[in-house]
């Protein structure tokens, strides 16, 4: 094998153009990885976020359903009978 100028040249330039390729092989790769947990992470999030959407209507009604049950209780009889100093003096 002869060693000259114009084997270290070709052999640089060779080296260099299958570094490229490899690199953008790579660097493709990693990219599709990337996009697969991206989208992976978005369905994970689009789930939590139905989740929480669906406990937050459940603590809604629930709520509603409680109020339902005390409202009749607090327009009947919201204020006192018995005016506030007679109370007090009771207590004392």
């Amino acid at each position: 094998m002869i060693i000259n100028a114009k084997t270290i040249i070709f052999t640089f330039i060779l080296i260099s153009v299958v570094g490229y390729v490899a690199l953008h092989m790579v660097r493709q790769f990693a990219l599709s990885i990337a996009l697969e947990n991206h989208e992976a992470n978005e369905a994970m999030d689009t789930k939590e976020e139905k989740q929480r959407k669906k406990k937050i209507a459940l603590a809604d009604e629930a709520a509603s359903a409680a109020f339902r049950i005390v409202e009749p209780l607090i327009k009947k009889g919201s204020r006192p009978s018995t005016p506030v100093q007679e109370r007090e003096q009771e207590v004392v």
